[in-house]
């Protein structure tokens, strides 16, 4: 029976660490996001992509364009390093419900896609990390 014990508290403990997988560490990154004529970006999302450790940080626009970034948590940062960033937004305005609130001007869709967005930034190993980044307005609706 010992022996079964002890067989069974050493699976449990060679299973508890083999399988802690290491985080890469994160800084703290928060900034705003505005368009070319200094009005904020009102909502949305913006996510950096690090392609060294292929890792994306994201965090939510508010109203005035602020954000924290969240890689593994809401706003624990991103990792160092260079990144690409993107800025997506889903505004549906189809003409059948009035909307109370104002979304702002929407953001060009060139900035929503890591192939076409010419956004970057680059996070280092310390405590704050503030991006600015400034988009252009989308000029027309399809």
């Amino acid at each position: 029976m010992k022996s079964l014990r002890f067989s069974i508290r050493f699976l449990v403990l060679s299973l508890s660490v083999g399988c802690g997988e290491t985080q890469i560490a994160t800084y703290p990154v928060s900034g705003t996001v505005a368009f070319d004529n200094g009005s904020p970006v009102r909502t949305g999302t913006i996510e950096l992509f690090s392609p060294e450790h292929g890792l994306t940080a994201t965090g939510k626009i508010r109203e005035n364009g602020s954000f924290e970034l969240g890689t593994y948590s809401s706003n624990d940062g991103a990792c160092a390093g260079d990144h690409k960033v993107i800025v997506t937004q889903l505004i549906i305005n189809d003409g059948t419900v009035k909307h109370s609130k104002d979304h702002g001007m929407p953001v060009d869709p060139v900035f929503a896609s890591y192939n076409t967005s010419t956004l970057t930034a680059t996070i280092k190993e310390q405590e704050k990390n503030i991006l600015r980044l400034n988009v252009t307005a989308r000029q027309s609706f399809p």
